[in-house]
C-alpha cells in the first residue's frame, strides 16, 4: 500500500485552487521558508498521527483570503483527501504477503481488471461564533465513487479511527530531541515496541524479585531510613484521603511497565569505558540517533510481520503492525555535519525501501536536494498575488525517447540545486560566466547571494528544457550564450538554434520568424545555418537584438571571455609576469615576445603567420578563416588562445577582476552584460 497523492484545498496556506501532490517512496518538499512545506505534512498529521491533539483542526487551520481581515471572514471550508493505490498487487508472489482486507470494501475499481485505489478524505467547515475561535465541523470519509466524478453524499462511507490507525504517520519535526522518544513517554515509538514483547512469565517473576531485592537493599541505609521516616511523618500531617495515608520511597522501578518506560540507550567508547547518554550527544548526532531509532523500530516491525507470515506459534511480539507507515522528517540537515549528509540521505532510503513504508522530507538545503533523484522533489511556491501555496513537478524529456537529453538534464539540475530557491537564474556557458557575471551583478544590484540570483553553467546544450522547467516552477532567468561566429554551428547556426528552441517551448512562431520580407518559410528557416557571415553584420544584429526581447542574449562576437578581453586588454596582459606570455620560437633577446612584437614588428611575416595560426586555433577545427572579424580582433585571438585555451579561464579572470576598478568595470563592461544585467534588474524589481 502506497500513498499516492495527496489533494489540498483551502488548508492553512493552500487557497481555492486545489492542489494535488504525487508522492513516490522517497518525496521530497522544497522551497523558501513559510512556502508551505510544513503544512503538507501537517495535512497528514490532521488524517494518521495517532496523537489526538495533533489530528484536531483549529481556526488558523483555514486558508484567510488575501484582504480579508480575520474578523471580517464569516465561514470558510476546507478538505485534505489522501489517495493510496496498492502495487504490491502486481507481485506474483501476493499470496505470501500481507493482505489489507480492511480497507478492501472501500476500494475503487474504474474498469474491468483496473487497478484498485483508496480514497481517505478529511472535510471541515469554520463558522464565526460568539467564541473566539468560532464553530468546526469535521469529518474523515472513505469516498467511494472515481475521483473524476461529483462526490455525493451516499459516496461518502464513515472512516472509523480503529482502521484509520492502520496507516501511521512518523513525524520527526526540525528540532529533534531523541531522549523524549526513549525515556518515560507511553506511546512514544520505543515504549510501544517494548510493551508488545511476549515476555516469559519466568522472566516477569525474576524481575519482579530483583527489584523488591534492590529496594531493601537502599533501605539498609541508615541515611535512607531516616529520609524515609521524616517523609512519611510529615505527610500524615496534610493527609486526608485513606488511599495516599502511607508515603514511602522506592528506589527502583515498582514494576515491569514503569521499568520498560524509564528504560534508555547508552553509548559506550571503546577506551575510557565510560557511558554517554543520549543528552550528552551534539545536535547533529542527536538529530542522526533520533532518525536512526525511526529505522530500528521499522526494522523490529518487519521481523514482526515475518513471525506472522510464518504463523509462528510463539511470536516475539504480540502486536500487529501497521499497514503502512508515513516517516515524514522535517529538515533532515539540520545540525549534521557536510561529510554526514550522503550518508543521511542513504538512511532515509533504507526507510524508503522497506516493505509498507515511505519516507517524506522537506528541505531547503542544496546539500540534500542535490542528492535527491530530480524526479522526487515537489516544488512549493508562495504566490504574491492571492497569498497562497502551488505545487509544481519538473518536466523532463521522455527517457525513451530521449535518453542521453533526460540524463543530462537530470544530472545538471543534481548539480546546481540553488536553482530551486533562487529569485532569478542566469543560464550561461561555463566557467567565465560564474567569475565575471557575479561581480557584475555585485556592483550594480548588491550581492548575488543577497538578490537570490543563481548562475548556472550548462553550455547551452539543450537550453529548451531548463527554460521549461524555469518556467514550469514560476523562477524568472535570462540567458547569456556564446554567438561563436565562424565556429562550427555558430551564429546564424547559434541563433537557429535559439530560435527553435524557443519555438519548442511555446512562444510564438511568427513573431519570432518575422522579418522585413514577412515571416520565414520552413526551408529559409531550416536554410539559416548557412547564411553568410558578414563582418559587422546587420541582418545578424537585428535577429540579436530581437532575442533579447526574449531574454536570450549573446556574447559577440565569439564568447565573454574575448569580449573581456576587447574590453580590458591592458588589464588582462598586465597579470602576467616578465617571463610569461605569447611568443615566437627562435627569436632571442625578448624579440620573441608577442608584446614586444606588436609594439615593434607587427608587419613581420612570422607575426602575420602566428596571428593565422591563432584564428584557426581560437575559430577551432571545421572553423571560418576570420573573416567576419576586423583585424585589431584577429590579432587579439592571441592573446585569447594563450589566456583562456591553453592558460586557463578561471585564475586569469580573477587575477585580472582584481586589477580592475569598480567604476571602471561598470563603465567600459561589455554592452551586452549592461544590458542584461539591466534586464535581471527590471525582472528583480518589476516596478522599475
Amino acid at each position: 500500500m502506497n500513498l499516492k497523492k495527496l489533494r489540498l484545498c483551502r488548508f492553512r496556506c493552500f487557497g481555492d485552487d486545489e492542489q494535488e501532490i504525487y508522492f513516490n517512496n522517497l518525496t521530497t518538499l522544497i522551497g523558501n521558508n513559510s512556502c508551505g512545506k510544513t503544512t503538507v505534512l501537517q495535512a497528514l498529521l490532521k488524517l494518521f498521527s495517532y496523537n489526538s491533539n495533533e489530528r484536531n483542526l483549529i481556526r488558523s487551520d483555514f486558508f484567510l483570503p488575501k484582504g480579508v481581515k480575520p474578523d471580517e471572514m464569516q465561514k470558510q471550508d476546507l478538505y485534505i483527501e489522501a489517495v493510496f493505490d496498492f502495487p504490491e498487487l502486481d507481485d506474483k508472489n501476493i499470496e505470501n504477503k500481507d493482505s489489507i482486507p480492511i480497507f478492501f470494501r472501500h476500494f475503487i475499481v474504474e474498469e474491468p481488471s483496473g487497478k484498485p485505489y483508496l480514497r481517505i478524505r478529511l472535510e471541515a467547515s469554520w463558522e464565526k461564533g460568539n467564541n473566539v475561535d468560532g464553530s468546526i465541523e469535521s469529518r474523515i470519509s472513505y469516498i467511494v465513487c472515481p475521483e473524476e466524478d461529483q462526490i455525493k453524499e451516499e459516496d461518502r462511507k464513515i472512516a472509523n479511527r480503529h482502521e484509520l490507525d492502520k496507516i501511521r504517520m512518523i513525524y520527526v519535526p526540525a528540532v529533534r530531541d531523541p531522549s523524549k522518544q526513549l525515556r518515560n513517554v507511553s506511546g512514544t515509538m520505543m515504549y510501544q515496541i517494548m510493551k508488545s514483547i511476549n515476555w516469559k512469565d519466568d522472566t516477569k517473576e525474576s524481575v519482579d524479585k530483583k527489584i523488591e531485592e534492590l529496594n531493601e537493599e537502599f533501605e539498609k541505609e541508615t541515611g535512607i531510613s531516616i529520609l524515609k521516616d521524616s517523609i512519611r511523618t510529615q505527610w500524615k500531617n496534610y493527609d486526608s484521603d485513606y488511599r495516599y495515608s502511607n508515603a514511602d520511597m522506592r528506589f527502583n522501578n515498582v514494576d515491569m511497565d514503569s521499568m520498560l518506560k524509564g528504560s534508555e540507550v547508552v553509548f559506550s567508547p571503546t577506551v575510557t569505558g565510560r557511558k554517554y547518554c543520549i543528552d550528552e550527544m551534539g545536535d547533529g548526532l542527536r538529530s542522526l540517533f533520533y532518525i536512526s531509532l525511526v529505522n530500528s523500530m521499522l526494522e523490529v516491525e518487519s521481523v514482526i510481520r515475518k513471525e506472522m507470515n510464518l504463523k509462528s506459534e510463539k511470536r516475539s511480539f504480540n502486536i500487529t503492525p501497521p499497514v503502512l507507515t508515513l516517516v515524514a522528517v522535517e529538515e533532515p540537515e539540520n545540525h549534521i555535519a557536510p561529510h554526514l549528509i550522503g550518508k543521511l540521505k542513504n538512511k532515509l532510503n533504507d526507510i524508503a525501501e522497506k516493505e509498507d513504508a515511505q519516507t517524506i522530507i522537506t528541505s531547503h538545503s542544496p546539500a540534500i536536494v542535490k542528492r535527491i533523484d530530480p524526479e522526487d522533489i515537489r516544488y512549493l511556491r508562495m504566490y504574491p498575488d492571492d497569498l497562497s501555496t502551488k505545487v509544481k513537478i519538473i518536466h523532463f524529456p521522455l527517457e525513451e525517447k530521449y535518453e542521453d537529453r533526460y540524463k543530462y538534464i537530470k544530472e545538471a539540475v543534481q548539480a546546481y540545486p540553488e536553482i530551486y530557491f533562487a529569485r532569478l537564474v542566469v543560464l550561461g556557458e561555463g566557467d567565465s560566466e560564474e567569475i565575471v557575471i557575479p561581480k557584475l551583478l555585485e556592483l550594480s544590484n548588491g550581492n548575488v547571494d543577497s538578490s537570490g540570483i543563481s548562475i548556472v553553467p550548462l553550455g547551452g546544450r539543450f537550453v529548451n528544457h531548463f527554460w521549461r522547467l524555469l518556467k514550469d516552477l514560476d523562477i524568472p532567468f535570462v540567458t547569456l550564450l556564446d554567438l561563436d561566429q565562424e565556429r562550427y554551428g555558430g551564429a546564424w547556426g547559434r541563433i537557429k538554434y535559439v530560435l527553435q528552441q524557443l519555438i519548442e517551448v511555446g512562444e510564438n512562431r511568427k513573431k519570432l520568424l518575422k522579418c522585413k520580407d514577412g515571416i520565414l518559410s520552413k526551408d529559409d528557416f531550416e536554410g539559416m545555418i548557412n547564411w553568410t557571415v558578414e563582418k559587422d553584420d546587420k541582418c545578424m544584429l537585428s535577429w540579436i537584438e530581437l532575442l533579447e526581447n526574449y531574454d536570450v542574449f549573446f556574447s559577440a562576437p565569439l564568447d565573454i571571455d574575448f569580449m573581456m578581453l576587447e574590453c580590458f586588454g591592458d588589464t588582462y596582459k598586465s597579470i602576467l609576469e616578465n617571463n610569461e606570455g605569447p611568443y615566437i620560437k627562435g627569436k632571442e633577446d625578448g624579440k620573441g615576445k608577442i608584446s614586444y612584437i606588436e609594439e615593434n614588428e607587427i608587419d613581420s611575416a612570422e607575426y602575420k603567420e602566428r596571428v593565422e595560426h591563432d584564428v584557426h586555433c581560437t575559430l577551432k577545427e571545421n572553423g571560418g578563416d576570420g573573416q567576419s572579424y576586423s583585424k585589431k580582433q584577429k590579432m587579439l585571438m592571441v592573446w585569447y588562445n594563450y589566456f583562456f585555451l591553453n592558460r586557463g579561464k578561471p585564475s586569469t579572470h580573477y587575477l585580472a577582476l582584481s586589477k580592475i576598478d569598480d567604476k571602471e568595470l561598470m563603465d567600459n563592461a561589455p554592452d551586452v552584460l549592461k544590458r542584461m544585467i539591466k534586464r535581471i534588474e527590471e525582472k528583480l524589481n518589476p516596478t522599475i
